[in-house]
Formats: C-alpha cells, sequence, structure tokens
C-alpha cells in the first residue's frame, strides 16, 4: 500500500466516524493476532493542530516496525471508556475552552484511568490538552476548572497568545522539535518532573522546562504535528506499549526509514540555531549600548 493509498485510508476512516482502522493484515496477515491497541480520544471535541496527522504517525510507524496495530475513536465525552482495552490513550490538541468538558469526562471516570496508568498504559495529552491533567486551570476570567490532578501542574489562562519555534531535549537525550502557540501559562509543582529542558522557544513558563511526565502520564506542548515531526518519539512510544503488552516488534527503525524527516529536522534546528545567535547578538549590542551610555 502506497503513503498516499494509507493517507487517503485514514482520511475516510476517521473522518467524523468512530470505525476501526488496522494493518493486522498487512503486517501479519492474520486476523487474530494479537496487537497494540490506540484509542484517539475525544478527537471532535478536540480538533486543533492538525492533530489527525499524529494518528497517521502512529499507525505509519507501527507499519515501518511491523508491529500489529488497531487504532479507535471515541467521539463523545459523555460516553465510557473501556479502560482495559487501549494500551496508548491519546489526547490530540484542543482549545482551552473544551476541557471542562474533557476534563469533567475523564474525572467520572477516574477510577478506570487510574486502573490503566497503573497496568502501564500511556495517556498522552498535546497542547492545551494537557490541562485536563492539571490540577487546576485558571481561565482569563478568573474562574477555575478542576482537571484531572494526574500531573501535578497547574494552568493559567495568558492575556496573549505566545507562538515560535520550540526545541526540547527529553532526560533521555532525544531532541523533540515542533512549534508552540501557548496560550497558558504552565507552573510545575517542586517534584513534578518536565518533559523535556528547552534549547529554545518558551516552554512552560519560560522557566527553561517544557511539558511534564510522571510515569506513564505524559504531557508535551510541541505541536507540529508533534509524532509525524518526531519519529524516534513515536518509535519508542509505540515500542514501550508494545513491549509492555507482550506484541511483537517485527524490525527496528532503521535510518533509511526516516530520512526526510531528520533532514527536515537538521534544517529546523538550524534555523533555531541562527535565532539564537541573532538573539544572543542583539543582547550583546543591548549591553554595550548600556555600558557605553554609563560611561558618558
Amino acid at each position: 500500500m502506497s503513503d498516499f493509498d494509507k493517507l487517503n485510508r485514514i482520511r475516510e476512516k476517521f473522518d467524523r466516524s468512530s470505525e476501526t482502522l488496522t494493518n493486522v493484515s498487512e503486517v501479519t496477515g492474520e486476523s487474530g493476532f494479537k496487537r497494540l491497541h490506540i484509542l484517539w480520544l475525544y478527537p471532535d471535541v478536540l480538533n486543533i493542530h492538525g492533530g489527525r496527522g499524529d494518528i497517521m504517525a502512529f499507525l505509519h510507524m507501527c507499519d515501518m516496525l511491523d508491529i500489529p496495530v488497531e487504532i479507535r475513536r471515541l467521539d463523545n465525552v459523555k460516553e465510557a471508556v473501556d479502560w482495559n482495552w487501549p494500551h496508548i490513550v491519546y489526547m490530540t490538541a484542543g482549545e482551552l475552552k473544551c476541557v471542562d468538558k474533557v476534563a469533567a469526562a475523564l474525572i467520572r471516570q477516574i477510577d478506570g484511568v487510574k486502573k490503566f496508568i497503573r497496568r502501564g498504559g500511556l495517556l498522552i495529552a498535546n497542547g492545551s490538552s494537557g490541562a485536563a491533567l492539571a490540577k487546576t486551570v485558571e481561565l482569563y476570567d478568573g474562574s477555575i476548572v478542576n482537571g484531572t490532578g494526574l500531573l501535578d501542574m497547574t494552568w493559567k489562562e495568558r492575556e496573549s497568545v505566545w507562538g515560535d519555534d520550540i526545541w526540547v531535549k527529553t532526560e533521555d537525550g532525544l531532541d523533540v522539535i515542533g512549534n508552540q502557540i501557548q496560550v497558558a501559562d504552565v507552573t510545575l509543582g517542586e517534584e513534578q518532573k518536565p518533559f523535556g529542558k528547552v534549547v529554545y522557544g518558551r516552554g512552560n513558563n519560560d522557566d527553561g522546562e517544557e511539558g511534564a511526565v510522571n510515569g506513564g502520564v505524559i504531557y508535551t506542548g510541541v505541536l507540529g504535528p508533534l509524532l509525524t515531526k518526531n519519529p524516534h518519539l513515536t518509535a519508542g512510544l509505540v515500542e514501550a506499549a508494545a513491549t509492555l503488552a507482550g506484541v511483537e516488534i517485527g524490525r527496528k527503525l532503521a535510518p533509511e526509514d526516516i530520512i526526510i524527516e531528520e533532514k527536515s529536522a537538521e534544517y529546523i534546528k538550524s534555523f533555531m540555531k541562527d535565532k539564537m545567535k541573532s538573539a544572543g547578538a542583539s543582547a550583546e549590542a543591548e549591553t554595550q549600548v548600556d555600558i557605553q551610555s554609563e560611561e558618558k
């Protein structure tokens, strides 16, 4: 199957329908083969910044690694989630104004959510959807939305939107790149680990940290779509989930699999490095002006 055939297949399946998408027949030829389960949670509500591209990336990576996978979407926030089914639950980016609905839906099912996490499930939220995993969210009008508290962080809506490229290095030394369109400042608790450290960009609160992670609960504000632009991250997530679930991984990711993505990443990082140099030069020039003014 060509990449364009695969793209059209995903578009047809995931265009406001709840059908299951699987690669099992292509990877194994056996319908009963054990497979990785990925749940795309509330895509009708969390539907901005090209999040469907992340679901495409999951399927494409599983194809490359010969991992049998089944992907389902669940749209209705009032519908109960079968938390025993998925190995990965992914919430694509959504608007901050939708977080109250999503957080309330998760809170109603919090026992199931916690059992899912305890058995090794990965719960991943991208962009402003991550606010649902926070303790509280303070909106610009002063109202407070209670989150699930699965991550020790608080959010406060900003008066203005901040946007730029972003480059994050995770604790494992993985470079994650993309862009950030930030509508809220994120403050982590003292013991809360960030998703990574900022190389370039603003991150959570212009404090050098980005996102948050606690075991299998992961939030990052890096957009792109995130998993499309960062194939090593995608591979790590599906490999970890497949290993824990006892799903066979047919092969390892090879350099030739991601040549285009790697070249793109190097170009983008080079562009950010140039911006860092320009910013450094501007700061140095401003310092020199201040010194000269003081001398006069």
